[in-house]
């Protein structure tokens, strides 16, 4: 047999040993942990000594390829594991990674066959979002003051909402370079790569790179951090601190890279892109190619732009692709969209696919005030901060938008944009660690949760560090599932051809009662249409199980 079948069949003998079978559907996953849970609840009413339960569950676990819950309480360790709700979402991750890692090594996630990630992958990602929209959408909130929204339209109001989450990225930019604009500091913007060992398909060709270690982007991503750890101890160590942010998002092929846009005085850029290429090319420095695309660094230049703008591409194209052309790969190829039955997939789906599936964190600032008391200060009233201290009024102040309506239009004017810049001057400065003035006061409180009782912090407002004791509250809502009325009603005529009962016979309540609303039976037979029962009793399904069930 020729090397490459060789090669090809231990490949994909490699991929297809996995905890969970890579083609199983998301109807298998459900059913798989229903019987999982019904397996650990069996298996609590056999040993009743609770240390051993405890490792016989975490075994039952570790054998689906699933981490054990990291909970010291043995009561709630024990029900998250009789839960079918915890086995299904930890099998859906599970799975899905595993799925995502083996279409890397196959070579299906590249610009050629679909950027980023799986086309499988984002078509469930997608279903996903489409599931938990309907969900919000059929659920309904009261407040205490009889105010009803549904989940929906309270998730539209806050970072949830893409575009709330684009503008307040913009605007943490925008403050932080007028920030710097006052300090007198330079940008440079760097972009940061693995190896080429950590990536698994070659974007020329694109075949499968010989020298691909395996690694998944989820590990790829373990090394840009741990790179960044080193380069930010040098930084420390040389009196540097620069202040910014970082965006991480995919290659073509899965594997991540980081874009940083940072901030420094103009006599320490030398010193700290000497640091950054130091560390970029410690590891395998010296490979083709290795100084030309491991790490680039750009010093931002006023007349081209304005660093947030420089940056805002890249911040639309990994969140809802606004103000986005084209994307392009490193060899400049477009990464068009592609058709699904009737659904486009954005290529900015297709990074948020990736991130939801590898759990990697996209956007994370550097050396900068908490944006935590930022959101808590816009929830905090004027009459709470009338006698705070100075900065806590300043702070106030930066948060607020000011705007005008129009009562003839009803056009929405802005009178006063907010302004991070001034938020994180009102907070002393960047680089300040634990020494910002403001934080947000909170309590923690036993809540009862899924799980039984868990300590959980409740937000209160936030506090001046130099007078902790006062606490300026914020505005907060206690919501509750709002009532479902009953689903009956009367018909739209005033009778129907049905024959009722003889009205001698009939009780007088009833005889003015409503007629109830007719209901259509409810159908499984699509949810159970791709499920294959007698799967789970086969050899090739026990052979996935070591042990077997």
């Amino acid at each position: 047999m020729p090397p490459a079948y060789t090669q090809l069949a231990a490949l994909l003998d490699e991929v297809t040993a996995a905890p969970l079978p890579i083609d199983a559907t998301d109807a298998q996953l459900c059913v798989l942990a229903e019987r999982s849970a019904n397996e650990c609840a069996s298996m609590a009413t056999i040993i009743h000594d609770p240390k051993a339960l405890r490792a016989r569950l975490a075994w039952m676990v570790t054998n689906r390829g699933i981490s054990p819950p990291q909970i010291t309480d043995d009561r709630q360790f024990m029900l998250r594991c009789l839960d079918a709700a915890w086995w299904r979402r930890n099998l859906r991750r599970v799975h899905g990674r595993t799925f995502e890692h083996a279409a890397i090594r196959l070579g299906f996630v590249s610009i050629r066959a679909g950027a980023y990630a799986s086309n499988e992958t984002v078509q469930r990602r997608m279903a996903q979002v489409q599931r938990n929209a309907k969900m919000l959408r059929a659920v309904t909130m009261q407040n205490e003051h009889g105010h009803e929204f549904t989940l929906a339209e309270l998730a539209a109001k806050g970072v949830g909402n893409k575009a709330i989450r684009r503008g307040e990225l913009m605007l943490r930019m925008a403050g932080c370079e007028d920030v710097a604009t006052e300090r007198g500091d330079v940008g440079v913007f760097v972009t940061l790569t693995c190896p080429s060992k950590y990536h698994a398909v070659l974007a020329k060709s694109g075949t499968i790179n010989p020298n691909y270690n395996g690694a998944t982007p989820r590990e790829a991503q373990g090394y840009l951090t741990d790179v960044w750890k080193c380069i930010r101890a040098k930084n420390h160590r040389d009196g540097l601190h620069p202040y910014g942010f970082r965006i991480a998002e995919p290659h073509h092929d899965g594997c991540p890279h980081w874009h940083l846009l940072l901030f420094i005085a103009p006599d320490q850029v030398a010193q700290l892109c000497a640091n950054m290429r130091a560390y970029a090319l410690a590891e395998d420095g010296d490979e083709a190619g290795a100084r030309k695309n491991r790490i680039k660094i750009v010093r931002i230049e006023a007349e081209k732009g304005t660093a947030a703008g420089y940056i805002a591409k890249y911040v639309g194209k990994n969140i809802d692709g606004e103000h986005v052309g084209q994307h392009l790969d490193a060899d400049g190829n477009v990464i068009g969209a592609d058709l699904v039955g009737d659904a486009v997939i954005a290529p900015s789906q297709r990074v948020e696919a990736w991130a939801a599936a590898w759990g990697i964190r996209q956007f994370q600032a550097v050396g900068q005030p908490p944006v935590t008391v930022w959101r808590e200060l816009r929830r905090v009233g004027a009459e709470h901060v009338a006698d705070a201290p100075e900065h806590v009024r300043q702070a106030w102040a930066a948060c607020q938008r000011v705007t005008e309506t129009d009562p003839e239009t009803g056009e929405v004017t802005t009178l006063q944009a907010a302004s991070f810049g001034e938020y994180i001057r009102a907070q002393g400065g960047v680089n300040m660690g634990r020494l910002y003035r403001i934080g947000v006061a909170e309590r923690v409180e036993l809540k009862e949760g899924r799980y039984g009782l868990a300590p959980r912090p409740v937000y209160l407002g936030v506090y001046s560090k130099d007078t902790p004791e006062a606490v300026y509250a914020s505005t907060r809502y206690e919501w509750k599932r709002a009532a479902v009325a009953p689903a009956i009603g009367r018909p739209w005529t005033g009778v129907n051809n049905c024959t009722g009962p003889d009205p001698e016979h009939v009780a007088g309540w009833e005889a003015f009662a409503p007629d109830p609303v007719p209901v259509a039976p409810h159908s499984d037979a699509e949810w159970y249409a791709n499920f294959d029962f007698s799967y789970f009793d086969t050899d090739e399904c026990r052979a996935h199980y070591k042990g077997g069930w």
